[in-house]
């Protein structure tokens, strides 16, 4: 098949082949875009298709998912830089927009990346300061002992992150990922019955994570109430709720009286929770107050209390808002302005505790020797690891905080619904069980949605041991796409390195043609 050397009205000189029984014409860049079907791009890059598919595959039996998350970004800003090569933009002195420069794709790639970045930027940036899930500013709390320079702070200084492990190694901690970090199948939960109760009784009903229901015949209490099956980030990048057996809607519980707030974060404070709560009577730490006013609670129904303030709210019920070892805030600018607390209730003289989110405090036993001893603690176990242990606690802390506290029995929260962590997510129960039993401390287990009366039977049955890891996944466990998978790959490698080759050879020849022609 000879070649001929076509000049073109640019002045550009290019090599067409010119067939024995029907010569080609001569085409410009825009016919060239339409001929290059889908089918003639496969056959092309059929190695590195291949090669791409399997490593992906290969990163996926590997519990390295993230890794190929990375890869479908690469591919597709490459696929980006490709369509905006075939345009005009940025070829001046280029030869053909077909083959760009390094030059020119070094530029569409930093425009690409820019324009990403900036987008990005712009966007957090005004949904986090306008959003009203964000929620309001808070003001000055300057007669506050626990507020100075603008902010409020732990009893003891504190790092949110404690240094013990490197931003890398947490990185790749984070990019090695594991199943039983969430459940795999639904999990086994109880639908929500109201109990009937005697007259000073007191009914406790664990809704997974930190949201509990907490019932007499005449007072209905919840904790940082979280309902709904969306993800708990603002910007939609956040974990999605575990899927239960059976879900809860507010609508299926009692009327709620008071509504107790630990925190601003996103998995404590839920701002379409608070909206169909807004005819109870909220109790929050400092702060706080400003995001339920910008979601239309009325100001008469919100009480703001800081650390060690008591209230009688009824003849019932007694509160006080204790310290926590934690931190706060819901935008980009204004962590630390919202003060973090636990909880003390005095409900029918029985004393009871909500830890909220913290780290372990010598400051518990200040809390059991002022209010204890407590008939039930309810404490966080869950979400921990070592770079937050200042911040959350491990499950040995948990049993060494309801010592200290001297409650007779505690119930693991803040688990069993997002996977905001490295450990298993049946872990924090596994652990906190063991260690209770270790050191002889009650420990109460209750199903998502079992309701107890206190001072009854504390329901302890291991109920997350009968969660099954679920059905095998045919790409990942499947033994035969374990042998295939990586001769596979070694193929696709062997086919690209022919290809490039081959068509160096042809380059190679189609310039010596080129030479002696023009000679």
């Amino acid at each position: 098949m000879p070649l001929e050397i076509d000049e073109e009205s640019d002045g550009i000189a290019e090599v067409k082949q010119v067939n024995k029984i029907q010569p080609h014409r001569a085409i410009d860049d825009s016919s060239d875009i339409q001929q290059n079907s889908f089918r003639d791009f496969l056959i092309k890059n059929r190695g590195y298709i291949l090669f791409v598919l399997t490593s992906m595959l290969l990163i996926y039996r590997n519990n390295l998912q993230p890794l190929n998350f990375l890869i479908v970004i690469i591919l597709f800003f490459w696929a980006i830089i490709r369509l905006i090569a075939r345009t005009t933009i940025f070829s001046k002195g280029e030869l053909s927009r077909d083959k760009p420069s390094l030059k020119r794709k070094t530029k569409i790639f930093s425009l690409v990346i820019s324009m990403f970045i900036t987008f990005i930027i712009v966007s957090s940036t005004l949904f986090l300061n306008f959003s009203p899930q964000v929620g309001g500013d808070s003001l000055p709390y300057e007669v506050s002992p626990n507020f100075r320079d603008g902010t409020f702070h732990n009893l003891n200084p504190t790092d949110i992150s404690s240094g013990n492990v490197s931003f890398l190694e947490l990185l790749v901690q984070y990019i090695v990922s594991d199943d039983h970090r969430s459940p795999n199948i639904p999990l086994p939960t109880k639908e929500f019955e109201k109990l009937n109760l005697e007259a000073d009784e007191i009914s406790i009903t664990w809704l997974g994570h930190s949201t509990l229901l907490i019932h007499t015949n005449n007072v209905t209490i919840i904790t940082d109430p979280i309902f709904g099956e969306d993800n708990m980030d603002p910007l939609f990048f956040g974990p999605m709720p575990f899927i239960y057996q059976h879900t809860y809607e507010l609508q299926d519980l009692p009327e709620i009286d008071y509504v107790f707030i630990s925190h601003d974060h996103y998995d404590h404070l839920d701002m379409g929770t608070i909206k169909e709560l807004e005819d109870s009577e909220f109790f929050v730490p400092l702060g706080v107050k400003a995001h339920l006013l910008r979601w239309g609670i009325d100001e008469k129904n919100i009480e703001e209390l800081d650390w060690y303030d008591e209230i009688n709210i009824s003849s019932e019920l007694n509160v006080a808002l204790t310290p926590s070892h934690h931190f706060s805030g819901r935008g980009l600018f204004n962590g630390d302005t919202t003060l973090w607390a636990s909880w003390v209730f005095n409900l029918n003289d029985k004393s009871i505790f909500f830890s909220g989110d913290s780290g372990y405090m010598e400051e518990y036993v200040t809390i059991g020797e002022k209010y204890g001893p407590f008939d039930i603690a309810f404490l966080e176990s869950g979400q921990y690891n070592e770079a937050w242990n200042n911040i959350h606690m491990f499950p040995e802390e948990v049993i060494q905080a309801g010592i200290d506290l001297n409650a007779t029995t505690i119930l693991p929260i803040h688990n069993s619904k997002y996977e905001l962590s490295l450990h298993h997510w049946d872990e924090p129960l596994e652990r906190v069980t063991a260690e209770g039993e270790r050191r002889n401390l009650s420990v109460a287990t209750p199903m998502i949605g079992e309701s107890f009366v206190l001072g009854k039977t504390i329901p302890n049955r291991a109920w997350w041991t009968n969660v099954s890891d679920g059905p095998d996944l045919f790409l990942k466990d499947n033994i035969i796409v374990g042998v295939i998978v990586v001769p596979l790959n070694i193929v696709s490698i062997v086919w690209i390195v022919l290809s490039l080759k081959h068509n160096k050879s042809l380059n190679r020849s189609i310039e010596k043609v080129t030479n002696s022609e023009e000679e």
